[in-house]
């Protein structure tokens, strides 16, 4: 079922999920490819979502 407004559209950037951020991503591209100014917003919420999640642990030991 596609609910209008989704989900990500109705919350703060900072409280996207990373699935949020893609999808809204993947919205802009096919419907508002011109709205640069949102789209550099998404894409650096998402890269630094993504990055922090790939991040080894500052108390992690090497193995």
């Amino acid at each position: 079922m596609n609910r209008w407004p989704p989900d990500w559209a109705v919350k703060p950037l900072r409280r996207l999920t990373a699935g949020e951020l893609a999808e809204a991503l993947e919205y802009l591209e096919k419907h508002r490819p011109d709205d640069d100014v949102l789209g550099r917003a998404l894409a650096g919420e998402f890269a630094r979502r993504t990055a922090a999640e790939h991040r080894p642990a500052k108390h992690a030991r090497p193995v």
